[in-house]
């Protein structure tokens, strides 16, 4: 049957180098965001960019560590979509070996 063999194809999964590539982009991505926040900040109170440079190096990781949680809590809720619609007999809602993980699901809506 026509549905049996939506709910039992499998997908194929995101390698692991992918996985740590986008992790480390990620964590790069927040902690020039969180610096940038520190530099930002100096430039409206119109002090010199160097001011306090520890809360150039704390912001950074603070940035960084925000990226890497939006990673693993976005997997999780993905996840957590996938196993509803698994639950509903409908295929997953992303395709896992792809840069741009949402697409329109097989089959379904």
């Amino acid at each position: 049957s026509t549905d049996e063999s939506i709910r039992t194809r499998q997908h194929p999964t995101p390698t692991q180098t992918k996985d740590e590539k986008m992790g480390l982009v990620a964590t790069l991505v927040g902690g020039t965001l969180g610096t940038s926040v520190q530099l930002v900040t100096n430039g409206v109170m119109k002090i010199p960019y160097s001011r306090k440079p520890w809360l150039h190096v704390t912001y950074f990781f603070l940035g960084a560590y925000g990226a890497h949680k939006y990673l693993q809590v976005e997997q999780r809720l993905v996840d957590e979509i996938n196993e509803i619609r698994s639950d509903k007999g409908m295929p997953p809602m992303i395709g896992s070996g792809y840069w741009l993980k949402y697409r329109k699901p097989e089959g379904g809506i």
